[in-house]
């Protein structure tokens, strides 16, 4: 999960590593959470939107068994990134 909640609190989360945001905010300061996140380097981004079968045809356009599959049965809307693996991304040459 990208945003944990805790007691009322929130705090963003790194999809790629273990670190997070160190501030936590209140369920109505959500906006202030994204935007100090961002003004501290995050990306945060729309994901794609989740597969819709168990076979590969929407990808390829011929079935074929869909084995990596994510443990959440909910899908998130967005992806975030800290800015340590933001940085290590840009110098392998993926862009985020």
């Amino acid at each position: 999960m990208t945003v944990v909640s805790h007691e009322g609190r929130h705090q963003v989360c790194c999809d790629s590593c273990p670190a997070s945001y160190p501030n936590t905010y209140a369920s109505e300061d959500w906006d202030v959470m994204i935007a100090d996140a961002k003004a501290a380097g995050w990306i945060i981004r729309r994901a794609m939107p989740p597969a819709m079968s168990a076979d590969t045809e929407d990808l390829f356009g011929r079935p074929g068994p869909r084995i990596a599959r994510k443990a959440s049965a909910e899908p998130q809307l967005y992806a975030h990134t800290c800015p340590d693996c933001a940085a290590r991304g840009q110098n392998e040459g993926r862009l985020f």
